[in-house]
């Protein structure tokens, strides 16, 4: 089976990675690409990379709980695999998803500045070329926004024992995808040097991959610093200077790559500065939705001519607020609308499923309290609970609003969930057409002739693929979703 190996530069990267893997779990199609993510970001600690990571060794491992030995049908949940480099390797390379070293000093000491006289003439060469405060960043809190360190830094990935395994594992009908914001530090010094590496790889299937790339534009800015504040490393006003500069260095300079997706929000929303990863709130963003829909829209590209560059852009209207699935474009809606739904609608009548103890689905599949409190259940109510309902949250609540459903519905009135779908309650005077859990239990019982073929103690696997089918059956008939 072909892979797709995604290089999520600096904070972009893991924020669109983890809106991938959220769509993933809805069942949205990778065109039968196994997805093998790599980050790329010194930034050990920063919340959003240990969030991706954790969201991400989630999956995997529900995935594999849930499809151990075949691969499910269209839009199942988790039907797509997302590997690591061990997974692949399988001789003790490191486990996870994190392969780059965390740097404990200085960019200074990185330069061994430390190591050379005053007066030396490549010391005076240093001081000229990079501040005191350049020098005297830590690099473990990433580069603040400074490409000129991070070219620098990133510059010696190619010789790491992660990218050494990735050449040496990289196949025929193997494909890339690069994701990084162009508007920082760690991405837009990581970009082009990772191209130039590929494109000079050894390892022929490398050099004439199918490349594709995602360099996002600002789609947020931040409030300024106050006066007084310790700390101003990273101001939003000289983003653009920043994004003009890398379009106008892509464009001379940047060759290689197969599909370029550009894409930025001109909204712009303001958050409030805070020079802390730890104080600083980053709530999930409809443009790193979009983001992870261009990865989708990559694996199904069928014109990958080598080095011959195809344009994308997406940028959403200016007064397109609210979005929903029916202003955010018909190619978009057509990867995630029925997927999403399904997802959404499942996390919410899973609880109605537990307490239904004498549903026939219930008694006959074996889903008794035991298999409700094994470990894949746990690890999925997780899944949805700690991860998709939230990201769901925080697209409806950020300053430019992705509402496709009305998240405060209760589970009586699902036939109000969609924003502009919504179903008509009352039929005529005597007929109403609700629709409720119940509707769900009901095609749960009629639907389960659909795992028949698999086998019976594979009760997470049966459950996961009976619940899909019977929610998008419900789906398909009352809000008339039809699959692509």
């Amino acid at each position: 089976m072909a892979r797709l190996f995604i290089f999520g530069i600096g904070g972009t990267g893991s924020r669109v990675l983890k809106a991938l893997t959220l769509l993933l779990a809805t069942g949205v199609d990778s065109n039968g690409f196994e997805i093998v993510p790599i980050f790329i970001d010194p930034h050990k600690d920063l919340p959003e990379f240990k969030d991706c990571r954790e969201l991400i060794s989630l999956y995997a491992d529900i995935r594999q709980q849930a499809y151990p030995n075949f691969r499910p049908a269209d839009r199942a949940f988790f039907k797509t695999p997302i590997l690591s480099l061990n997974d692949i390797v399988k001789d003790g390379f490191t486990k996870g998803f994190d392969f780059d070293e965390r740097i404990d000093h200085t960019f200074g000491h990185f330069l061994g500045i430390d190591l050379l006289e005053r007066g030396d003439i490549n010391r005076d060469l240093m001081e000229l070329l990079y501040s005191e405060r350049n020098l005297d960043t830590p690099l473990s809190v990433g580069f603040k926004g400074n490409p000129n360190i991070g070219s620098v830094v990133l510059n010696k990935f190619d010789e790491a024992s992660w990218y050494t395994t990735f050449e040496k594992i990289f196949s025929d009908g193997d494909q890339i995808f690069i994701v990084s914001s162009i508007f920082g530090g760690t991405g837009a010094a990581g970009f082009p040097l990772l191209v130039k590496n590929l494109r000079e790889s050894d390892n022929k299937y490398i050099k004439n991959a199918p490349i594709g790339a995602l360099p996002v534009m600002p789609y947020f800015k931040l409030t300024d610093p106050e006066d007084d504040a310790e700390h101003r490393d990273i101001d939003s006003n000289s983003f653009f200077t920043k994004t003009k500069s890398a379009l106008s260095y892509y464009e001379k300079h940047l060759t290689g790559v197969n599909a370029l997706y550009y894409l930025a929000d001109l909204h712009e929303q303001s958050r409030p500065y805070k020079n802390d990863e730890k104080l600083q709130e980053n709530k999930a963003h409809l443009i790193e939705l979009i983001g992870a829909s261009a990865i989708l829209d990559f694996c199904h590209q069928v014109d990958k001519t080598p080095h011959q560059t195809q344009y994308f852009h997406y940028t959403p209207g200016e007064n397109s607020s609210p979005i929903h699935f029916f202003n955010i474009g018909n190619k978009l809606r057509d990867q995630i609308y029925l997927e999403m739904v399904n997802f959404y609608i499942f996390g919410s009548v899973h609880q109605s499923f537990k307490d239904h103890t004498d549903a026939t689905f219930i008694k006959n599949g074996g889903f008794d309290t035991q298999f409700f409190r094994s470990d894949a259940v746990v690890a999925l109510e997780k899944f949805i609970n700690g991860f998709f309902q939230k990201w769901m949250t925080e697209l409806n609540e950020n300053d430019r609003r992705f509402s496709p459903l009305n998240l405060d519905i209760p589970d009586d009135r699902f036939h109000k969930l969609i924003v502009g779908n919504t179903i008509d309650e009352k039929i005529n005077f005597f007929t109403k057409n609700k629709l409720d859990s119940s509707n769900y239990i009901n095609s749960m019982e009629t639907s389960r002739s659909t795992v028949s073929d698999i086998a019976e103690k594979s009760k997470f696997s049966r459950y996961l693929v009976l619940s899909q089918q019977a929610i998008e059956k419900v789906n398909k008939d009352k809000f008339k979703i039809q699959a692509n």
